[in-house]
């Protein structure tokens, strides 16, 4: 497979690899959370200080450089990384000196972490005629006060600096830091090709696993990482293990709401798990592929993510207009926005539920 982590990423390897030689000061990549596109962009950029890459600039995995990078020490490579997303990967996250014990683990890119960057960027590299990279991510969840900090390190960086910047999501990546960034997308595995690729790691019952990570392979492989990693305490690796995922019966519940459609009960408007309220972005994915698939239901297809459920969608969608599905799935992206915002979750899951069932009675909703 060459650089390329996964099977399905021969081609934005390739593209990666293309621009080797020529780096711009910012790249941005760009796909769905849990295909592995950061994976990817991490192991570019430990490649970039490989003193001896082939040609498809797979890293010789041997020399100083390799060894380095790979061990998370290289004076030339830096992760600006959210605690979430750090954590997992054994990225050092080093949070805000007024930070609470008892806090939420951060998914947003902080205010001292682009001012941090300040002292390496003054340094020269410590190889003559050598590159310094740092890794972004997530680059669409760069807090609203860091973003003009970060934005002057992008526009104004020094000789030999380059950006490696990841996103979930173009659409939220600040139109200014965008327009710096050559932007390359990332694209995700087949349904076919996830579950070949589960089935070889070993998941137990991969095509569950697959359906509950709506579609994402390495959602799941990480929520077994981080739930088998020891080095983290349970307190953060239970916060780390319910920010994209739910356990199956908390999807089987949620999935069981949706198919009652207009007669969902008030009852049933709250998603929790062990009594506690689902974070929205746990929840989120499972309505926008219900979505999907309602509507594909509507235009006489048969539903991708949730088979199983296409004689019901189809009852449900039969006098709903179509404009007012694409409505409640147009919805969908107000809640997107909450997903990293400091909003009460259950309050925003209710609301687009609530919406759902007004849908579903074929009524419009403000």
């Amino acid at each position: 497979m060459g650089l390329a982590v996964y099977p399905w990423q021969e081609d934005l390897a390739r593209e990666l690899n293309d621009v080797r030689a020529n780096l711009p000061n910012g790249l941005l990549v760009y796909g769905p959370k849990g295909i592995g596109t950061i994976d990817l962009v991490i192991a570019f950029a430990q490649s970039l200080f490989c003193q001896h890459p082939a040609k498809d600039g797979t890293p010789c995995g041997e020399c100083k450089g390799c060894k380095m990078a790979q061990a998370g020490t290289h004076p030339d490579l830096r992760y600006v990384m959210s605690e979430a997303e750090a954590l997992p990967r054994g990225i050092a996250f080093e949070p805000p000196a007024n930070a609470s014990k008892d806090r939420k683990i951060y998914r947003e890119i902080l205010i001292h972490q682009p001012r941090a960057l300040t002292e390496f960027l003054n340094l020269a590299s410590h190889v003559e005629g050598g590159r310094r990279i740092i890794v972004v991510y997530p680059a669409d969840a760069i807090r609203a006060d860091a973003a003009a900090t970060f934005l002057k390190n992008l526009e104004e960086p020094p000789e030999r600096t380059t950006f490696l910047l990841v996103a979930d999501e173009l659409d939220r990546v600040l139109p200014t830091i965008r327009s710096r960034c050559r932007l390359l997308r990332a694209k995700g595995p087949t349904h076919d090709e996830a579950l070949s690729w589960l089935t070889q790691q070993g998941v137990d019952d991969p095509e569950e696993a697959l359906a509950r990570a709506a579609g994402r392979p390495c959602l799941v492989t990480d929520q077994i990482k981080i739930a088998n990693n020891n080095e983290i305490d349970a307190k953060t690796r239970d916060q780390l293990l319910t920010l994209t995922s739910m356990s199956a019966e908390s999807r089987k519940a949620l999935l069981s709401v949706l198919s009652s459609g207009s007669r969902m009960g008030f009852d049933q408007l709250s998603v929790k798990e062990s009594n506690k309220a689902l974070p929205v972005s746990a929840v989120l994915p499972v309505l926008e592929r219900w979505a999907y698939d309602l509507l594909a239901v509507k235009a006489g297809l048969a539903p991708h993510y949730f088979p199983v459920y296409g004689p019901q969608m189809k009852r449900l969608v039969e006098k709903v207009p179509e404009s007012l599905l694409f409505k409640w799935s147009d919805s969908l992206k107000d809640m997107r926005r909450a997903v990293t915002h400091p909003l009460n979750a259950q309050m925003v899951i209710e609301q687009s539920l609530l919406r759902y069932r007004k849908t579903m009675s074929g009524q419009s909703f403000d």
